[in-house]
């Protein structure tokens, strides 16, 4: 009899214990996922940021002076390099400037090359002056994401001087313009209702990079559970 009680008692504590571990599964399976899954795309935001403080040593060191780069959103997608000599950059900061440097039409800038007169980040790095110069010099050292991520496509100049501007966005719950924001496959796109976009949804995994005048970086986070964009340190 006491043997057949001791057998009872421990078939009692065995489902006990699977009911204690198929609970704890339960609660932390979501949990561990959700942490896993943020990491991915944290690791893919600061090779990024990795990527532009790289480009912006090589322009303050003189091994050029000026990086266009363009980020596909997609780890499919061809993201570009072009790179400005510190020659080319010379005579596009020079005023007056060479004519070819604003399309021959120099009075129309003060005298100044376009990219002198604007200070801004043009969409394209590809086009040819009016000579048939080049201004940028295609590289083969690109960046691109890993299949866990997606985020919005987007250029940006990287100058040794940091006067050049790249135009951003808008995103609520952060002051000033922003440049790129990143998400998670696991929750975003590619159909046009789950784009990773600004002012979107509000889901998990989604990061933000900023930068301003002089490649000065920021990375933001969304905490949905206060909805709001935390600064990361």
């Amino acid at each position: 009899m006491q043997i057949l009680k001791n057998r009872a008692f421990s078939i009692i504590e065995i489902l006990i214990v699977i009911v204690i571990v198929v609970v704890f599964v339960v609660i932390a399976y979501p949990q561990v996922t959700n942490y896993l899954t943020d990491r991915e795309v944290k690791k893919e935001v600061y090779k990024l940021v990795n990527y532009i403080e790289e480009k912006k040593a090589e322009a303050v060191s003189g091994k050029y002076a000026m990086a266009w780069i363009w980020i596909s959103g997609k780890s499919t997608g061809q993201s570009q390099s072009w790179t400005m000599s510190n020659e080319e950059w010379a005579l596009q900061m020079k005023v007056p400037a060479p004519a070819r440097t604003a399309q021959n039409r120099l009075s129309s800038y003060n005298n100044k090359s376009i990219l002198n007169h604007g200070r801004g980040c043009g969409s394209s790095a590809s086009g040819y002056n009016n000579e048939g110069t080049q201004y940028y010099t295609k590289n083969s050292d690109t960046f691109s994401w890993s299949s866990k991520v997606t985020s919005s496509n987007k250029h940006l100049c990287i100058d040794k001087d940091g006067i050049i501007s790249t135009d951003g966005e808008n995103q609520n719950g952060i002051e000033g313009k922003l440049w790129m924001i990143v998400c998670s496959t696991s929750n975003t796109g590619p159909q046009y209702s789950k784009l990773c976009y600004w002012n979107r949804d509000k889901i998990n995994h989604r990061y933000i990079i900023k930068v301003d005048l002089g490649t000065k970086i920021k990375v933001y986070k969304y905490n949905i559970k206060n909805d709001k964009w935390v600064l990361q340190k």
